[in-house]
């Protein structure tokens, strides 16, 4: 296939030196105080009654409040969390292969994996996105935001608002500049999945040099076995973005998730 990630994404991505932090090197069990990141050794300054009851205002809560380690830096890799979110999605309904947390990046919710993928492949100025509207507005946002000209090739209104993959591969076949095509299954606002084989008629361009995003911020409204998360072990070129924001119920959390190859998932760490 034509997709090579060593000239698709930013050559100054590539060349990356990531930032490394003491617990690259020093594994803390939860037990110590890590002086060396001025954590907190008394716990994280919330308001507490003397039975240990959060204050709110000037009410109390009814439930003892779990300081939850918040005094503490978290894990910067969050392999367990990825480790539970690959089990969540190894389904096997869409390939016999088995993701791991190597496949993972999870970051400020959804938003932040649309724009980190912004960063690593697009140049501001130079480089394109391909969306399909009616569409999640974040895309052209975080576009503009980084000087990303943004393709778009409208869903068929006449066809359940579905894919163009047909017009999609020709738009990338014209202009290999365009670098992302954002694809929402289930659609946000039109609730359509986008249909499998659309996606993998997008994947297989003959041509283009580019990855495919599928958002699936809203796959846990599909059947069961919709997810094409595990489906990134088959395709180089293919990421899938999940949130916790919305069938989980825990927007407040801003936990999104990207699954990938382990090559765009370390660029995206």
């Amino acid at each position: 296939m034509p997709f090579d990630l060593s000239r698709c994404a930013r050559p100054n991505i590539l060349a990356l030196e990531p930032y490394r932090c003491a617990r690259d090197d020093y594994k803390d069990d939860g037990t110590n105080i890590l002086l060396d990141a001025n954590e907190n050794a008394y716990g994280p300054g919330l308001a507490l009654s003397e039975d240990g009851k959060l204050v709110n205002g000037a009410r109390r809560a009814d439930v003892t409040i779990d300081l939850l380690g918040l005094n503490r830096y978290p894990d910067p890799h969050q392999h367990e969390l990825k480790q539970l979110l690959c089990e969540l999605r190894n389904t096997h309904v869409h390939t016999e292969k088995t993701i791991t947390p190597e496949n993972l990046f999870v970051g400020v919710g959804s938003d932040e994996a649309i724009d980190a993928l912004l960063r690593a492949f697009c140049t501001p100025g130079k480089d394109k996105i391909l969306t399909c509207p009616p569409t999640y507005g974040m895309y052209s946002v975080s576009a503009q935001v980084n000087d990303i000209e943004v393709v778009k090739v409208p869903l068929n209104v006449d066809d359940g608002f579905s894919a163009r993959a047909d017009k999609i591969n020709a738009r990338l076949a014209e202009d290999p500049s365009i670098k992302l095509v954002y694809l929402c299954s289930p659609g946000n606002p039109t609730a359509n999945l986008v249909r499998k084989e659309d996606v993998q008629k997008v994947l297989e361009h003959p041509t283009w040099n580019g990855v495919v995003v599928l958002d699936e911020a809203y796959i846990d409204f599909a059947p069961e076995g919709s997810s094409l998360a595990e489906w990134v072990a088959e395709w180089p070129n293919l990421v899938v973005m999940q949130t916790l924001s919305k069938a989980f119920g825990l927007a407040g959390i801003r936990l999104g998730a990207a699954f990938t190859s382990p090559e765009v998932a370390r660029l995206l760490n």
